[in-house]
């Protein structure tokens, strides 16, 4: 998508993933930006001061990113910043998720593919954190809502196997599975309320989400088991 732009400048909103300073300065962003997806930009001279761009190039920080697209690469003109989440640099842990998240979008984006459906998601689960709702049940929805996209989320109301209603449920590599379709080797067991939990955490209002799932020191396995199996579906993917 990036490569059939034509020369000339862009306007795009969207957020920094990743800040990378060069020799003599110069900084390379990774952004990923409506309607274009992930997207490497060039700001020569940011990194010495001879460009200022205020926090616009710091990673989390969301922004309208106004480009020119040269010959071969993109460059950063300037940045009207409209979130940095800077709330969360005093909280090392809510940090350390956002920062989880950038890194496998990072990670896991194709170059240059519009994916609009999750820049909105990292936004507003990001807003969930940053709002003070639990940031495990945030991941969790996070996950859960990336895969539903890429069409890749085992369901959560019916086996994996047999296919029949679930309701107690054990975690396979793949899904839950029924108690007559996991064999003597049962992963992490789910139990139908708390498969009920986690359908509720990724389907309900943002709202709902944070009257429903503020912070909270139980559950941590819970939440652990499930967004590991949601981890592992997304490092599947060749």
């Amino acid at each position: 998508m990036s490569d059939s732009l034509p020369q000339g400048f862009l306007r795009s909103s969207g957020v920094v993933l990743r800040r990378d300073v060069g020799s003599e300065g110069n900084v390379s962003l990774y952004l990923l930006l409506k309607e274009t997806g992930p997207l490497w930009v060039s700001a020569p001279g940011a990194g010495k001061g001879r460009i200022r761009f205020g926090g616009g190039t710091e990673p989390l920080t969301w922004g309208v990113f106004n480009l020119y697209k040269g010959a071969r690469k993109f460059y950063l003109k300037s940045v009207d910043v409209r979130e940095d989440f800077w709330a969360l640099r005093s909280s090392a842990e809510g940090l350390r998720t956002l920062l989880e998240w950038d890194r496998l979008l990072c990670r896991h984006l194709p170059p240059g593919l519009p994916c609009d459906d999750l820049v909105a998601l990292f936004y507003w689960c990001s807003a969930l954190v940053r709002d003070g709702a639990d940031r495990r049940a945030a991941e969790w929805r996070f996950l859960r809502r990336w895969l539903e996209a890429w069409g890749m989320a085992p369901s959560l109301e019916h086996c994996l196997s047999c296919g029949r209603p679930l309701r107690d449920a054990y975690w396979s590599a793949d899904g839950p599975l029924c108690p007559d379709c996991t064999g003597e080797q049962r992963g992490a067991f789910l139990g139908d309320a708390g498969r009920k939990k986690l359908i509720a955490a990724a389907g309900c209002s943002m709202d709902a989400f944070k009257r429903d799932f503020p912070p909270s020191p139980d559950d941590d396995r819970f939440w652990r088991d499930g967004c590991g199996r949601m981890k592992a579906l997304l490092e599947s993917i060749k």
